[in-house]
């Protein structure tokens, strides 16, 4: 299992929220980001990333599922997931 700032999770973006592991609301600091799996901001440096994602196309091969969401309030676990906690 991938530590945070570690190992690549892979990850895939499903279009339905109700396959989704994860929603996500994309924020643009990383104050807002910072201790909520729910919420990503871009960095520009590997250095300021807590976790490094790889976009899968197959999500057989997926360590997380996710789906965008327009709202912060709607973003975080769908299910209890081995990565709760560690993005």
């Amino acid at each position: 299992m991938p530590l945070k700032g570690s190992a690549e999770i892979l990850v895939h973006e499903v279009a339905s929220k109700g396959a989704a592991d994860l929603l996500v609301c994309k924020v643009y600091s990383r104050n807002m980001a910072e201790h909520n799996d729910g919420l990503w901001c871009d960095v520009h440096t590997r250095s300021l990333a807590s976790s490094r994602i790889k976009w899968v196309d197959n999500r057989n091969t997926a360590n997380l599922l996710i789906c965008y969401v327009n709202n912060r309030s709607m973003a975080g676990w769908q299910i209890d997931h081995r990565l709760r906690g560690k993005l």
